[in-house]
């Protein structure tokens, strides 16, 4: 994990299962040295958990406690998203989260890992944020690999939880399965989810889109040929298009192939 502010349970059951860096841990001792309400919190939840461990000693003995601490992980497991940054001169600077279950978030954004960790938990307030180059080292390789033309299909499943059940999520669904280098209009999609006249619906939808190129709303385009809307803007929505081999403004369809993968 990335340490970025100030201590709380999160840093403290790292340091508890190991799961930090020597250099990172210097630098959580050193901080909580030189912060005095750290230095308070860091004493309160050590304590804690050494009372909770003492007493899981003395009434199962060491096994006891090591079941406890494999349980502990077990459970951080399923709350923890995990976090890393990458760039590319084609979009700039992004950052990309996962959980154990697959990619949740991606935005174009300069923010810093204090402020990505904030608006994760926004999203998921119980959540183990960690930022973790290994765990995210298969995401960020396939997206250099799609930004060399090197990859058309990625191979990460979605965690959808990060997207509310109902038409928002029927939406991007449908959308997740558009094709490589084939673009597709809004009413289209409104069509394909048995709501013709949810045209504006769809782009509301997919103007929240929180995980973008994975879920390929820049293949989804506005009525006569127009680029319509991006979270990221239009210029990388052209960018991303022609990257694909999306020739404007002479764009195709392949509605027959399209349907193959609904």
């Amino acid at each position: 994990m990335q340490f970025t502010g100030h201590i709380n349970e999160d840093v403290v059951m790292a340091l508890y299962l190991g799961n930090v860096s020597v250099e990172e841990k210097q630098r959580i001792y050193q901080h909580v040295a030189e912060c005095s309400g750290c230095t308070r919190e860091f004493d309160l939840y050590r304590q804690m958990l050494s009372g909770v461990e003492t007493l899981v000693k003395q009434m199962g003995g060491a096994q006891h406690a090591a079941r406890l601490r494999s349980s502990i992980q077990g459970q951080l497991r399923q709350r923890q998203i995990y976090y890393d940054l990458f760039y590319h001169a084609l979009v700039g600077p992004v950052w990309v989260a996962a959980t154990m279950h697959g990619i949740c978030m991606l935005q174009f954004s300069e923010h810093t890992p204090f402020e990505i960790e904030e608006l994760l938990r926004e999203r998921q307030s119980e959540a183990w944020i960690v930022r973790d180059k290994k765990a995210m080292a298969k995401i960020t390789a396939e997206l250099r690999e799609y930004f060399q033309r090197r990859l058309e299909h990625f191979s990460i499943p979605i965690d959808w939880r990060f997207v509310a059940e109902g038409f928002k999520r029927q939406a991007l669904q449908l959308v997740s399965k558009i094709p490589y280098g084939q673009v597709y209009t809004y009413g289209e999609i409104a069509e394909r989810l048995h709501s013709p006249k949810a045209v504006r619906a769809v782009g509301q939808a997919l103007a929240a889109n929180p995980i973008p190129i994975f879920v390929p709303c820049h293949r989804v385009i506005a009525a006569g040929g127009k680029l319509g809307g991006f979270s990221a803007g239009p210029i990388i929505k052209r960018r991303l298009l022609e990257l694909e081999g999306v020739r404007w403004p002479n764009v195709t369809r392949q509605m027959d192939l399209f349907a193959r993968w609904c």
